[in-house]
Parts: structure tokens; sequence; C-alpha cells
């Protein structure tokens, strides 16, 4: 096997095992090394602790390495700023040095190390990326580049240290994802505040979030949930997998139509891994109700991940990606159905009924949690602690202006639910 064809992967200084590119193929395969088997977990659902190989023409393994890859118009423009085959095998080579949850691939001739490299971000990089006047603009300001985050959103690991953003180099862990407006629409970037804010003040775990501006563009800071020790020199991975790799799906499969998993699979899905499971499944319920009232129509099986603790049990994520798709213009139907219903302001208590029965939940139980959500949102949506949030969180009275038609569509939804 020729040495570039293979890649390494590490969870913090420990080699989890091997990744290979496929004779001929752009497919990847998978193998455990036989020091991890002794002592590791598995790294997913998918890919259970064995020892065996995970061979490319069964695609088992290259589904879950390849949903650590950017998508979409976000993959298209990395790769045109790298300058290589749209191929992932080479663009993990290129950029897995920071990836979701724990791990991290590496060629074979480097290792990670506990060496601490973190360059303060310029700014007018910055700027050029927030207006969106250059794609990938920070590409080349660190070697090797670390920008393997998953979506179609331009987005980036960053280290946030006494407020000061940086790129962080070599194996040093990322604190926070950095988001930037796609298509410069940069109401997204106060969309998902305000949802992540709302969220979290409505009892919904989600990562804590704030905003900056750039020459005025707008960016996003998302403090990592797959990070411990945040803001501390003790900073370190925490390892996770999205429903679409604890599944074995390609990331093409994270949409319900044509031919993703149900939500009731994602809930089944849950129960197996999480041992207890009650709470990981009562998150699951409130994040669909939540997408539900928001209107958040792309709460997909890649926007919900499992973590897992150093004794290898898993638990659900706190919710991330909350943003008003519906309100801003996006496709109007509900990624994971209720019932067989799409459209979330055109529900009725059979959807509900149908959905509690599929996902082996009691109706009571469902309609509880409605009322509950129900009754904090209506609290929060015009209240002070929300709107001090969010300024804190470096929103603008503008912003909370811009955000009228958000709150609006809740209001809504929320008087709606009475009939569900």
């Amino acid at each position: 096997m020729k040495r570039q064809d293979t890649l390494h992967v590490w969870r913090e200084e420990r080699r989890v095992g091997t990744l290979w590119r496929g004779q001929g193929e752009r497919l990847m395969g998978f193998e455990y090394a036989p020091s991890w088997l002794d002592t590791g977990h598995a790294i997913s659902s998918s890919l259970p602790l064995e020892q065996k190989a995970w061979l490319p023409e069964e695609q088992t393994a290259h589904r879950w390495f390849g949903n650590l890859l950017p998508e979409e118009q976000a993959r298209t423009a990395l790769l045109k700023r790298l300058a290589i085959p749209d191929d992932d095998f080479a663009l993990l080579e290129a950029i897995g040095g920071d990836c979701a949850g724990a791990l991290t691939i590496l060629p074979p001739d480097r290792y990670p190390t506990r060496e601490w490299e973190a360059t303060p971000m310029p700014p007018e990089r910055l700027a050029q990326w927030a207006a969106f006047r250059d794609r990938y603009a920070l590409m080349g300001d660190v070697a090797p580049p670390r920008l393997s985050l998953a979506g179609a959103q331009d987005k980036i690991p960053v280290l946030v240290e006494e407020g000061v953003i940086k790129l962080p180099g070599g194996s040093t862990p990322s604190s926070h994802i950095l988001k930037f407006a796609v298509d410069g629409r940069d109401l997204v970037i106060l969309n998902e505040l305000f949802l992540n804010t709302l969220a979290r003040l409505a009892g919904l775990a989600c990562p804590l979030t704030t905003v900056g501006e750039v020459e005025g563009h707008w960016y996003l800071l998302v403090e990592r949930y797959d990070r411990d020790g945040i803001g501390t020199p003790g900073l370190r991975r925490i390892h996770q997998e999205d429903f679409c790799q604890a599944m074995g799906l390609s990331r093409v499969d994270k949409y319900q139509v044509p031919s993703g998993p149900r939500f009731a699979d994602c809930v089944a899905t849950a129960r197996q891994a999480c041992r207890p499971s009650a709470a990981s499944l009562l998150h699951l319920l409130r994040w669909q109700i939540f997408n539900v009232l928001v209107g958040n129509t792309d709460g997909h099986a890649k926007n919900i991940s499992l973590l897992q603790d150093d004794r290898g049990r898993w638990r659900v994520a706190p919710a991330y990606d909350l943003v008003g798709t519906l309100v801003l213009g996006y496709h109007p139907g509900l990624a994971f159905t209720v019932g067989e219903q799409a459209n979330s302001q055109q529900l009725l208590s059979r959807d509900w009924q149908a959905f509690a029965r599929e996902c082996g939940f009691g109706y009571p139980l469902v309609r509880r949690e409605i009322a509950r959500l129900v009754e904090r949102l209506e609290a929060l949506l015009a209240s002070q602690a929300l709107l001090d949030a969010l300024l804190d969180a470096g929103m603008s009275e503008r912003g909370w202006s811009r955000l009228q038609q958000q709150r609006h569509h809740i209001a809504r939804q929320c008087r709606r639910a009475a009939s569900w």
C-alpha cells in the first residue's frame, strides 16, 4: 500500500486506526489499530470495535469519514482554493487536522503533539470572508489548513483566548466554530444567534453563541459542545458522531426525502446507543418540537449528534445549527415530518398522534412537552430577559428589530399548537 494512500486516525496521542484509499477507487477503508482494540472504544455505532477491516467497497467506513467533510457550495469553494480533485480521501488528507469530535486525521509522517499552536486571526482576512469577497480567505495563514467541518455553511474551527480569535495549528484543539453568512445574507447569522439564545433560555441544551461585526458584516461564534475545558489550559476534545454516521448513512441521505431516515429511525438509534436513554430521547423530542415551532425546516440527520464519554457511553448532544429557515425563505418542508405532514403550519393532533406511535412515545407525553415549550417561548418572545441576553451576545438594537418576522412566526405557531 502506497504511503500517500494511507492516513492515520488519532485520538489525542493514541492511534485509533488506519484509513486507506481503495486501489483505483475513490472509496476508503478503515481498520482499528491493535493497541486501540485492547483499550479503546468504538468510534461509531456503525463501526464496532472489532478486529476486522472495513473494506472500501463496503462503503461503511467511507460513509462515516466522508461525513466529516464540508458539503455543497462550501465544499466546491474549498476544493477550488486547495486545487485538489473532488475526492473525500484527498480532502481529509488536506484538512483533517481538527474534525468534529475527538479525532485527528494525519498523514503517516505526522504525529499529534501537545505543543500549543495558535495564531491571531488577521482582521483583514476575516473582513474578506465575512464580506463574502473571498471564500476561504484565511487559507494559507496556517499550514496545514484546519477547515474540516461538515455542512454547507461557511465555517471554520477557531481558538478563542481572552477574547482573541486565533487560528489553531498542529494538534491544538479549537474551542469555537466561526460562521459566516451564506451569499452575504447576514440575517442568517442574526437568526441563528436569536434561536440558539431562545432555545437555551427555554431550557433546551444549546451552545453559548455570540456575534461580532467586521466592516459592517456579521459573523457568528459558537462555543463547541464537543470540547471540555473551554477557556482553560486543559482544553480537550470530546468524541462525537452525527446521526448519519451512527446509522451508517452517506451525507447525501441526511434528509428524510427522498431516501433518508425518518425521525423515528433517529429515536431508535438513540434508544439503542444511549444507556440509559430517557434523557437523550426527551432531548430529541424537544428538539423536534422546537424546530416545528420556530420554523427550522433544516433539522436533518446531520444536525443531531451523539457525544461519547471517556467510558465509551453515548448521549445525544446539545442542539446546534438552529436557524429559522422557513422565515428566511429556504425550503418550506420539514426535514423530518410529523406523521406524514411536512408543512409545520398545517399540523393537526392526528399528525402528532401518528408521530408519537411511530417513535414509541406516549401521546400524552408529546402533548405535555409541546405545552411546556409553548408556555416558555410565549413568555420569552417579547421579554427583557431575551433582549438582554442577545445584547450581551453582541447583537445591536437594530438587529432585534430585524428579527421581528421570526418572532411573529413563533407566536403564530404557539397559538396553532393549542389544537395539537
